[in-house]
This record gives C-alpha cells, structure tokens and sequence, in this order.
C-alpha cells in the first residue's frame, strides 16, 4: 500500500509532513506515519504531530482530508490468485487421471465381470 497526494501524483513517504486539505484544521501539519487498514471503509493515514502541553498526539485520518489516495498493488494478488488456480487445475486433472488408470488396470487385470455394476454406473459400457 502506498499513500499518493493526489495534487502532485506523487508518493507520501513515512516520516514527511502533510498538511490538512480540508476540514476545520485545513492547513495543520501532521508527520505521516503508517497506513492502517480500516474495518468499515478502506483505510487510515496514521499521523501525528507535536502538541506543546502533552508531547507527540497521535491520530488517525482518512486519507481524502489530506488531498491523499491509497494506492493497493493488485498485480500481486491476481498473481497470487492466477498461480493458485493453476495449482488446483493441475492437481485434479493428476486426481482424475490417476483414477482412471487405477479403473483401467482393474478392468485389464480382473475382467468386465466383477466390476460391471461399477463400470456401468460410470458410464463405460462392455462390449458383448
């Protein structure tokens, strides 16, 4: 996750100042410190600022009050997601290959006759 100011298109990089853009402190510098993940909307901009009677205040913003978006590097997650697919294709086309080959060499090595039944209820049909 990155913080962009959406003003310069540039990166906010942990440790600058950004000021407010909006709201009733428009203009207050904050240093920015990390991005956290929020549970109802998206994201924070943990920030913080020096305060003469009670030392560093810490606060968490939504990035929009200053000017920000947070950018989410989705080319890993579609990796992620296309390689996990792959994995799974690959692992059931080796499943239903190997029951087959188990199928065929118990239909060679012990005849149509004891497993008929079976072979029927899968769809195979002896020749007579």
């Amino acid at each position: 996750m990155q913080l962009i100011h959406d003003a310069t298109a540039s990166v906010v990089e942990p440790g600058a100042t950004i000021h407010l853009a909006s709201g009733p402190s428009e203009g207050q510098a904050w240093r920015f410190e990390k991005l956290s993940e929020h549970p109802t909307d998206g994201h924070r901009v943990h920030a913080s600022r020096s305060h003469p009677r009670i030392g560093r205040v810490h606060r968490e913003f939504h990035p929009r009050l200053f000017g920000c978006t947070v950018k989410i590097d989705l080319p890993w997650y579609a990796d992620r997601a296309r390689l996990l697919h792959v994995v799974q294709h690959t692992g059931a086309t080796c499943v239903s290959a190997f029951t087959a080959a188990v199928v065929a060499w118990m239909v060679h090595e012990y005849g149509n006759a004891e497993w008929g039944p079976l072979l029927t209820m899968l769809g195979v049909h002896a020749g007579e």
